[in-house]
Order: structure tokens, then C-alpha cells, then sequence
């Protein structure tokens, strides 16, 4: 039985270098703001190692969790998967993190597929996930662990994923998953996230263990199949982010020149503009932007502007005029 995921994607989590120059570029270039600063700092303060740092970032309606590992660090005894990342391949995002249904299935099955366990505690680790209120709390936290599982191979990155320890979502104000409103306003809005794109290797094997993985209420069936003389791609809405999966099917180009250098992962993240100039503006001179490449075949996509921003970020930007409504969604 395949795992089902609920109330959305609730943060898309990096491993940076500097967490100062990530809020810094996310603030001044993108237009980003601060949020879930309760649960960020708490979080935070789990580590001890000065050298640590976390917090949350809101932009284009999701929350951009950004960690700064710490050398040698420890939780529980376990070494910091975020730093093993960064050594191996720079900035990056590691996973996404999601509340599902029963975490002990979720671990067994994930567990059969080959996942490692990089992380585990109790999902009472963070307050702010724990006490709701006399009516609002689940007891029992401290026997429900939360799981970053080693899932890249799999599906293109990890999961991290505990069960709620709230009853209602709706009486909760420490999370604002993907897309939920009304949420907290945070920085100026003018980005909207569109989707992320991932490389792998084989997308037909991707799509098999996202059905293997995730229930049909938790994911789309897959959608706009594109491909090309360099590659070939499909979508999916997981846990209402879309991702866009790509595999290269020749030894030229950007997407085999990435699989080749980091591995399966994500390359792109995509959102949409209301003002396609001040978005620009603001990141003009801080990193290079260029005409996206056509992933899957020679040449560029001229309307849809690249910024070279995986280090810091860890994914590339691309932005793109908003098309009519600002209801737009996903493209």
C-alpha cells in the first residue's frame, strides 16, 4: 500500500553555504519575506553548533527551508545529511517535507525500496510541531518519529516526512504548506511558483516508484510528456508542488552535463512574474541571467530568463511573465 500525503508540501529544504547570503539574495533579488519564524527558530536552536543555522523563507506561495550545516555536527547521534550534500555536490535541495498518514508504513515501505534513514527523531524535537493547545493536540509525539529518507535515487530527492501532531490544520498557525490560504504575506509577491524541475536518469523507472511510493489522492497522474533531440520530460503534482522530471538522451547538452556533475536532483526552480521587469531589475547585477536553455533540445526559450543562482540557492531560477490572472497557477 503506497503512502498518502497530507495538507501539502510543506517546505522545499536546502543545504546552503552561507544562510546569510541565501536570505540575502532571496530578500533583495527575489522579492522573498520571512515566515513560520516560531517554528524556523525553533529548529534552529536544536542544534547547538554555532556553526548551524536554519530558518524559512516565504516565496512564490511555498516556504523555502534553507539549512547552513555545521561541519561534524550531530543530532541524535547521526551526522548532518545537509553537509554530506554540501560536500559532495555544493548547494542544493535536499528534499521536501511532507505530513503524512501513518509514518510507520511510510518508513516500511520506503525503508523496502532502499531508502537509508539519514535522520530520525521524535516529531516532538520542535515545540512548535507539538503543543496546539488543550484541543488541538494529538498526544503520543515523542513515539511518532519524524524520517528524512534517502530517497534521491528513487524519485530525484529525499523526503522528510512525520505524521501531524495536530487534530484540525485549520486551528494551526505554526505552518503555511505550498498554495494554503489565507497565508501570511511575505515579501512583495510578485512571484508565484510554477514547478521545480528535476534530472534522473530514467524517467519511466522515476515514474514507476513515484506510484510505488505515493497514493493517487497524494499525486497526479503524470501529464505534458515533451521530448527532443537531448532529452525527454513528463509532470506530476506531488503534493500540490508540480515537478517536471527530465532525463537526458544524449551525451551533449545542459541536462547530461548536470546529471553528469551532481547526480539526480533539482536543477530549476520556476515561478511566474506580475511585473517582469521589476523582477529583472531586482536581481539584475547581483548574478548572471540569460535566456533559459531548452532542456530538451538545441537552443534557448527567450521569454523565460535563467538566473545563475544555484550557488547560493542551490537551483537555478527561472522567471517568467505571469500569463493573464494573477490566479494563475502552475503554468
Amino acid at each position: 500500500m503506497s503512502i498518502s500525503l497530507i495538507h501539502g508540501c510543506c517546505q522545499i529544504e536546502t543545504s546552503a553555504r552561507d544562510l546569510a547570503e541565501v536570505r540575502s539574495f532571496m530578500v533583495d533579488a527575489l522579492g522573498a519575506g520571512p515566515i513560520e519564524q516560531e517554528l524556523a527558530g525553533e529548529i534552529d536552536r536544536i542544534i547547538p553548533d554555532p556553526g548551524y543555522g536554519c530558518d524559512h523563507i516565504g516565496l512564490g506561495d511555498a516556504v523555502f527551508q534553507v539549512n547552513q550545516p555545521a561541519a561534524g555536527m550531530l543530532f541524535n547521534g547521526q551526522k548532518s545529511i545537509h553537509q554530506a550534500y554540501l560536500d559532495r555536490i555544493g548547494p542544493s535541495v535536499t528534499n521536501l517535507n511532507f505530513f503524512v498518514d501513518d509514518i510507520f508504513h511510510a518508513k516500511s515501505l520506503l525503508s523496502a525500496m532502499g531508502a537509508e534513514i539519514h535522520i530520525e527523531g521524535p516529531s516532538s524535537a520542535a515545540n512548535a510541531l507539538t503543543d496546539y493547545g488543550p484541543e488541538n493536540t494529538r498526544p503520543g509525539a515523542d513515539e511518532r518519529p519524524f524520517l528524512f529518507m534517502g530517497t534521491r535515487h528513487l524519485i530525484g530527492l529525499d523526503l522528510e516526512i512525520m505524521e501531524p501532531n495536530f487534530i484540525h490544520f485549520c486551528e494551526q498557525t505554526v505552518q503555511y504548506p505550498a498554495f494554503v490560504h489565507p497565508r501570511p504575506k511575505t515579501g512583495d509577491g510578485n512571484l508565484l511558483l510554477n514547478r521545480i524541475r528535476i534530472v534522473v536518469p530514467d524517467i519511466e523507472k522515476t515514474w514507476e516508484n513515484l506510484v510505488a511510493i505515493f497514493n493517487p489522492g497524494s499525486r497526479s497522474a503524470a501529464f505534458a510528456y515533451r521530448e527532443g533531440a537531448l532529452g525527454q520530460a513528463f509532470r506530476v503534482a506531488l503534493g500540490g508542488i508540480e515537478i517536471e522530471y527530465c532525463q537526458p538522451v544524449s551525451r551533449t547538452g545542459a541536462l547530461a552535463a548536470a546529471l553528469d556533475e551532481y547526480g539526480p536532483g533539482v536543477l530549476t526552480i520556476e515561478f511566474s512574474a506580475q511585473d517582469i521587469d521589476v523582477a529583472l531589475e531586482h536581481a539584475r547585477g547581483r548574478v548572471a541571467i540569460e535566456a533559459e536553455p531548452d532542456w530538451l533540445a538545441p537552443g534557448t526559450r527567450p521569454s523565460r530568463h535563467m538566473l545563475a543562482s544555484r550557488d547560493p540557492l542551490g537551483f537555478d531560477t527561472v522567471i517568467e511573465a505571469a500569463a493573464g490572472s494573477p490566479l494563475r497557477r502552475n503554468g
